[in-house]
């Protein structure tokens, strides 16, 4: 495991971003095969597609697109539309995110000086108010 504080050094910022649920995954399926070339049709199973790909990031969906839809498969679509059991093998080839690291990660990010930074931010909001509300009090009297 690498060394915290010389790693921190070297990034400003770090981006978590989470995983995709279920309906971001089968609207990601239906945009990404239209922009990789390939026609959304009723053969496409975008609903299994979403629930195999649980783990996945974009980017892995990105990959396995890019691995069928191919110029000669392209080329093939007016004749057998893309179903999704295409997708299976190369999905099969790729290593998902698995919850036990999401969290592994999440627990390193939270050691981290930009972890405690959000997170006594996201506290601070709470904590904020009271200070507001005491630094209002302890004001000066108002005549009457």
């Amino acid at each position: 495991m690498a060394r915290l504080k010389p790693f921190c050094g070297m990034y400003q910022k770090i981006l978590l971003l989470p995983r995709p649920d279920y309906a971001s995954r089968f609207l990601l399926w239906k945009t990404l095969v239209t922009r990789c070339g390939g026609r959304v049709t009723e053969a496409l199973d975008a609903s299994s597609l979403a629930k195999i790909t649980d783990g996945y990031t974009p980017g892995h969906m990105v990959q396995a697109i890019q691995q069928i839809l191919t110029e000669r498969r392209i080329q093939q679509l007016s004749k057998r539309p893309i179903s999704a059991v295409e997708f299976v093998a190369p999905l099969a080839r790729i290593d998902p995110i698995y919850k036990e690291e999401e969290e592994a990660f999440k627990t390193w990010y939270g050691k981290t000086p930009l972890g405690k930074k959000r997170a006594k931010a996201a506290a601070g909001d709470d904590e904020g108010d009271k200070k507001g509300k005491k630094g209002k009090k302890g004001g000066k009297k108002k005549k009457k």
